[in-house]
């Protein structure tokens, strides 16, 4: 890093220090040490919040089987072209990727190994095989304190989920990596930026994966408006520190649950990669084909990417032929009223479900995408912090499963690069055009992000070239990542 670089960063570190108020200890709590020594600052920032970050990733408990698509680790390397930068030894080996959540799971460990072993049993070959490998890779942090989890509280049930579909994404598609988990006793507004700058200054890793979020129609009042900024701030200290931050764009549509769409929050930031969702269908090893109509209701197994549409769980099941199709989760993707349109996403536009073209004003989600929905979604994680010892058999999805899947893809670029990429949207934008002729991003083309499906607040549509609810597109992995370290860092 040159002298300006640094000098930069300290600045940046400072203002933010002091914006936040957060006291000056360079602490960490880890697997099995004490919480820290806190000074009486600590109640203003632990407790005090303008606002509290949501998590939304969808849990369905149907078996494997009963007619649910679901997508094994095994399928989901067959799509997105992971094995031959596995097979060339790329696979994340020498970087950590860095997941911060509120609460965490007291059962992460526990659960991470039976996904592992369940994988394995179902055509991968996943490493940390005994609890011991898993606490020697996987680095938990309590900057703030390790919380005491109820599991009789629905709210850090949900964090938890989250915490373990996290987990285990990043580990699926980069599975030499390290993974930093760094936990904030809460999910009000102001730990999770503590966790999120503690991540940065002590450079736990080359990117960061946020799985939650706030819709902007919530973010009104002048105490949160600041709050939002003193995050953007840490955004751009992320930047300056070339770490890669990634954040789902959200699971309900473009209206996010409002009557108008609007964006998403933290992805709409501009220093973050916002990853939008679509909905997989792939080629299968007996000739079975997804998304024609042609549902069965048995297994079959995935070995070819097919096509995508924009993330839209009743649409796919249409697709597919489900005899009772219905709302899961539907892909984020809408123009920000909080921060202006940034230079590089100049010219593109937004196209509703009724055809009209708009030129936005404000910064847009999505800029990437990959399989967000829970028809398709990642099968099967153990879910075991409500009841230790008794897990549920879930797929789980939603946008939150993307931001750790780019994290890790980006963990792998930055072993094939030797380099960190840092700072990826302004490339990404700059050279969409040849990544698209070269496959490296596949283009999605249909679907929309109308939440629920029939509702008056009509979403966007997905085009030819960027959209709102999958971006630039989902990657080729094989041929994406060549080229990311050479675009980037």
């Amino acid at each position: 890093m040159n002298k300006g670089r640094l000098s930069g960063l300290i600045l940046v570190a400072f203002i933010t220090l002091t914006l936040l108020a957060v006291p000056n200890s360079n602490a960490a709590t880890t697997n099995n040490t004490s919480s820290l020594n806190l000074d009486t600052n600590y109640k203003s920032w632990v407790d005090g919040s303008a606002f509290q970050y949501q998590v939304h990733p969808k849990a369905s408990t149907i078996s494997y089987g009963e007619g649910i698509l679901a997508n094994t680790v095994f399928e989901l390397r067959n799509a997105y072209d992971l094995n031959p930068l596995y097979s060339a030894g790329y696979t994340g080996k020498g970087q950590t990727v860095v997941i911060v959540d509120a609460y965490g799971s007291p059962t992460i460990c526990e659960d991470l190994l039976m996904f592992i072993q369940w994988q394995n049993a179902n055509g991968v070959n996943l490493p940390w095989k005994t609890i011991n490998e898993i606490k020697n890779h996987l680095h938990i942090y309590y900057p703030m304190g390790k919380p005491v989890f109820d599991a009789n509280d629905q709210n850090q049930l949900s964090w938890s989920t989250e915490t373990t579909l996290d987990v285990d994404m990043v580990h699926a598609i980069a599975p030499n990596a390290d993974i930093a988990l760094v936990i904030a006793p809460n999910n009000n507004d102001r730990p999770l930026n503590y966790a999120v700058l503690y991540s940065i200054i002590h450079h736990l890793g080359c990117a960061i994966s946020l799985s939650w979020g706030e819709a902007e129609s919530a973010i009104t009042g002048q105490s949160q408006i600041r709050e939002v900024r003193i995050s953007d701030t840490i955004f751009k200290l992320a930047s300056l520190a070339g770490i890669t931050v990634f954040a789902g764009s959200g699971d309900w549509g473009a209206s996010n649950g409002a009557d108008y769409n609007n964006a998403f929050f933290p992805a709409s930031d501009p220093y973050v990669t916002a990853v939008g969702g679509t909905n997989l269908f792939m080629n299968c090893a007996d000739g079975f084909m997804e998304g024609t109509k042609s549902w069965d209701g048995q297994n079959h197994v995935g070995v070819q990417y097919s096509y995508e549409i924009a993330g839209n769980d009743y649409q796919a099941m249409v697709a597919d032929g489900f005899p009772a199709p219905f709302d899961m989760v539907t892909a984020g993707g809408a123009m920000s009223s909080l921060f202006p349109l940034p230079s590089w996403q100049k010219g593109i536009t937004l196209t509703d479900l009724a055809g009209n073209t708009i030129i936005p004003i404000g910064r847009c989600t999505s800029d990437v995408s990959f399989n967000s929905g829970v028809y398709g979604a990642l099968g099967i994680i153990f879910l075991s912090s409500a009841s230790p010892g008794s897990p549920t058999l879930n797929v789980v999805g939603g946008t939150s499963a993307g931001s750790p899947f780019w994290a890790a893809l980006t963990a792998i670029a930055s072993q094939y690069a030797g380099h960190s990429l840092g700072y990826l949207n302004p490339e990404l934008y700059a050279h969409r055009e040849s990544l698209y002729k070269t496959g490296a991003i596949h283009d999605i083309k249909s679907g929309d992000n109308t939440y629920p499906t029939g509702n008056n607040v009509i979403g966007y549509s997905s085009t030819k070239g960027w959209d709102s609810p999958t971006g630039i597109g989902s990657p080729d992995a094989a041929l994406l990542v060549p080229k990311l370290g050479s675009i980037a860092g």
